[in-house]
């Protein structure tokens, strides 16, 4: 880069290139910028500084450039979930090394760039062509680049050839997850200071963003979702189970003459109890006006 070169110059990453001449530089210790006139369009002649970053090629080179970004932009179009996010870096991190293919580089995010072809058909059991031939994808000097929703499928397909440490992790994040829901979390909050989550706010969390992230993972590795029939009997289950316990623990309390401690966790454990009537929310019916109560208020009177 040097004064009087032109170079394509793009605000932004995806924006039309434009042809400028560079009329002077400035460079510093730490970063590099420069003052260039615009050749072409409505802003011809018009000069701007801007930081040499945004200067991406000679413009001899523009065709080759703008073709590699059109290519970007299509892989750009698929966006993953939140969930299908988690799940999709979780396998790569336990399945795929990355000296084989990573996520997180190039222009799109969660977009998968492939470097060894041949481990990664050993790690997938799928020959290659059957990524870059279902999804937007592209060959460059760097290797093969995958959009968000190859990376999906290189997931997929990894869990299916190997699921063990999958299943393991999704098993194990469970028991911790568990453990949180029960007694809550060690914490820090925006000043540092130390406190415990609650176990109704962890469990909350659960079943928003853990619980999605460990079906979908247990799909990938050949197990089916859990259905809500199964669930619900499973939950059934599980009351009846603790039910037993809670009266065991009650009865072992009166044994060793701790009555109020045994009579305490029968009130707390009835009293507390979730049902289908305390969990649904209750949809009020119209008062009749007798049935409002009346709010007497005395004020003195102005001759007072």
């Amino acid at each position: 880069m040097d004064v009087g070169d032109e170079w394509v110059y793009r605000v932004r990453d995806m924006a039309p290139s434009e042809r400028v001449r560079i009329a002077a530089l400035e460079r510093t210790k730490t970063k590099t910028r420069a003052s260039v006139e615009f050749l072409d369009g409505d802003r011809a002649g018009l000069l701007e500084d801007v930081p040499a970053s945004r200067l991406r090629c000679p413009w001899a080179e523009v065709e080759r450039y703008d073709a590699r970004m059109a290519n970007w932009q299509r892989l750009a179009a698929f966006e993953l979930t939140e969930t299908e996010q988690m799940a999709m870096l979780t396998v790569f991190d336990l399945l795929v090394p990355s000296d084989i293919a990573s996520t997180g580089s190039g222009y799109v995010r969660d977009g998968t760039h492939i470097e060894d072809v041949a481990g990664l058909e050993r790690i997938t059991g799928r020959a290659l062509q059957t990524f870059v031939n279902s999804v937007a994808s592209f060959q460059d000097d760097e290797g093969w680049w995958l959009s968000a929703e190859g990376s999906l499928l290189i997931a997929e397909a990894a869990c299916r050839v190997d699921p063990m440490p999958v299943l393991e992790w999704v098993t194990a994040e469970e028991r911790r997850c568990r453990e949180a829901c029960k007694r809550g979390k060690p914490k820090k909050d925006l000043n540092g200071e130390k406190y415990t989550s609650s176990p109704q706010w962890e469990y909350e969390f659960y079943l928003k963003y853990d619980r999605p992230v460990h079906e979908l993972l247990r799909q990938w590795c050949g197990h089916r979702a859990v259905s809500f029939q199964e669930r619900l009997e499973a939950a059934q289950a599980e009351v009846q189970r603790l039910d037993e316990l809670i009266a065991r623990a009650a009865d072992t309390f009166r044994a060793n003459k701790l009555e109020h401690h045994a009579s305490w966790l029968d009130q707390e454990h009835e009293g507390q109890r979730i049902t289908p009537y305390t969990i649904r929310p209750a949809v009020e019916r119209p008062r009749d006006r007798r049935e409002i109560p009346v709010h007497v208020v005395y004020k003195k009177g102005w001759w007072h």
